[in-house]
């Protein structure tokens, strides 16, 4: 009787999971998934399924071609295409993030063998797919409807949503002609780039600093190049290790390459493993990478200059953007900034005074716009596929959402708060990005998905994981009890939503990668789990909220569900280790 006499907006939120789940048993108990394994010029009509059953197509399908795409001057696929004709006429390009379709069967690319052959998915549920999809349709629609009701308290939120070693004597080589070398364009990972980047992202992770003694990273990579042997002996590999450091019988931080070999040129890390048991393993793993990319920049392999008559080379105004870009490092100083404007704002609350930090935070917050876009604008990629850029983007939307608190309750506490977590997470950014990933993207993640998804999921859990510290602070302060819980709940619903919005864009996008859905990742589940603990206060029938003190304690608590779904489930075999 309670859901009768719900509006219409939430009576179409639960009808939206109805479909799901139904969908969902529909694709379970009649829909059929497997593999096909297709040779050149061989008809093949059969597929098997993860239990060996062997299922038979209407039709049949003949490899044409398989063709592995490769990043421009390096071997690192960045595709994988099919090109396949069926016995119905059909001819079918099959890639990467494009599916290929024929009477309800759906084929994505899954793999290959060594004999110009290939490797589909198979699946067929049209009605199981259909009903899903339904219900993430409805679940959009009626989830807006709901914010639209609510725009009066939500309408900011709403608008938000919708869019050193020690010191040594080093060759150096001329800072202007350093400076010149970061304009010049290269080709790196298939991608062409200023030099300044190729050195910025190698001067990190080589030595884990943004400079090297006295040198700019143009320099120190220039000079790695022209006086090899001096540098083969000087201390500039940073090894994190202690454990690695003590089995090498070497001392410091930072250790030479020529003490990472015997007398006989034997790789002294390569006689201590074991197989990959263990954390030394994975600490000699590290340094392996640090010493192949070393190696390749010595042979000359690591990139090529990009010749000025070539049609691939970006515009001068994009370069010295770039070059700017990492000469500031702007994650260091929003930073800063924010951890200062964090600590004002604590202070002010414990003095009592009245001043308008939520007017600093949405300062910042304009700042880390600024810089996103930057980044955008000189990127190949949407920013959001590397750990440090997700933490950027996550931080900025934090102040943001600090402004928005701070404005609304005009709580220096709540806004210093935030600001702190915001201060924290530019951090977690800065260290990440002083161990970059310098390979390409996976062919995977080249997909207009990522943006959506990542971008609607990572905004859900800042505007979840703000309730955490607000909830805190509603424990420790009875008399405010009321009023922040109140705030938590303007928090929740929004947070909830795009949450859900996020899951079903993974959902859709693994649908076309993949072949499915749902597959019960362990990521994909904990993101459901966090989904339905958040929910579940928005539930009158459940009553939480009508009980302050343990409306807030069980948001409080809750918050380890994100911390799992970021974290923890990093530790597990998971489809989505690449983040």
């Amino acid at each position: 009787m309670r859901l009768i006499k719900a509006s219409k907006s939430i009576v179409a939120l639960h009808v939206s999971f109805i479909f799901v789940i139904i969908g969902g048993l529909i694709t379970c108990f009649s829909g059929q998934s497997g593999t096909i394994h297709l040779k050149p010029g061989m008809a093949a009509c059969e597929f098997i399924s993860a239990d060996s059953t062997v299922h038979r197509l209407p039709f049949s399908l003949t490899l044409l071609k398989f063709d592995i795409e490769r990043h421009r001057g390096m071997p690192t696929p960045k595709d994988f295409k099919s090109e396949v004709i069926a016995s119905s006429g059909d001819t079918l390009q099959i890639s990467m993030n494009h599916i290929g379709k024929v009477r309800g069967y759906r084929f994505c690319q899954s793999s290959f063998d060594n004999e110009g052959g290939t490797v589909l998915s198979v699946s067929h549920d049209p009605a199981g797919i259909a009903v899903v999809y339904l219900g993430f349709a409805l679940f959009a629609i009626a989830g807006a409807w709901v914010l639209a009701k609510r725009l009066r308290r939500l309408a900011a939120i709403f608008l938000l949503c919708a869019v050193a070693p020690a010191a040594f004597a080093v060759p150096a080589v001329g800072t202007a002609y350093a400076d010149s070398l970061g304009l010049r364009q290269v080709l790196y990972n298939g991608e062409v780039m200023p030099f300044s980047t190729v050195a910025s992202r190698l001067t990190y992770k080589l030595t884990g600093r943004a400079r090297v003694a006295s040198l700019s990273p143009e320099a120190f990579v220039a000079s790695l190049i022209i006086y090899k042997e001096e540098w083969y002996h000087v201390p500039f590999l940073k090894v994190k290790s202690k454990a690695l450091r003590k089995a090498l019988g070497v001392e410091g931080d930072y250790v030479a390459v020529a003490s990472l070999y015997d007398a006989n040129q034997n790789y002294l890390p390569g006689t201590l493993y074991k197989g990959g048991e263990g954390f030394l393993d994975k600490d000699i793993v590290v340094l392996d990478e640090k010493i192949e990319l070393l190696m390749h920049l010595w042979s000359g392999e690591l990139f090529e200059p990009l010749p000025k008559d070539d049609g691939a080379a970006r515009s001068s105004a994009s370069i010295a953007a770039e070059v700017a870009y990492n000469r500031m490092v702007p994650v260091k100083w929003l930073f800063m900034i924010a951890v200062s404007l964090g600590m004002l704002a604590l202070l002010t609350a414990v003095m009592h005074r009245n001043l308008r930090m939520w007017l600093a935070a949405a300062l910042l917050a304009v700042a880390g716009w600024a810089a996103f876009v930057w980044h955008c604008s000189i990127s190949a990629h949407f920013p959001l596929s590397a750990t440090y850029e997700i933490m950027e983007f996550t931080a900025t939307v934090l102040a943001s959402l600090a402004a928005i608190v701070g404005w609304r309750t005009r709580s220096a506490l709540l806004t210093g708060l935030a600001l702190t977590a915001s201060a924290f997470l530019y951090l977690v950014s800065w260290l990440g990005l002083k161990d970059p990933v310098m390979s390409p993207v996976m062919p995977v993640l080249a997909s207009p998905w990522l943006s959506v998804h990542v971008s609607l999921v990572m905004i859900a859990y800042a505007i979840l994981g703000l309730t955490m510290p607000i909830s805190l602070c509603a424990i420790a302060l009875p008399r405010r009890r009321a009023s922040l819980a109140k705030t938590v709940d303007v928090l929740l619903f929004p947070g909830v939503y795009l949450l859900g919005l996020g899951i079903i864009t993974g959902a859709m996008w693994a649908n076309v990668s993949w072949g499915r859905y749902w597959g019960w990742d362990p990521k994909e589940t904990w993101a459901l789990v966090t989904f339905l603990l958040y929910a579940l206060p928005l539930h009158r029938s459940v009553g939480l909220r009508r009980r302050s003190l343990a409306f807030n304690i069980y948001i409080f608590l809750i918050f380890l569900s994100i911390v799992m779904t970021y974290y923890g489930v990093n530790f597990m075999s998971s489809l989505h280790a690449y983040q």
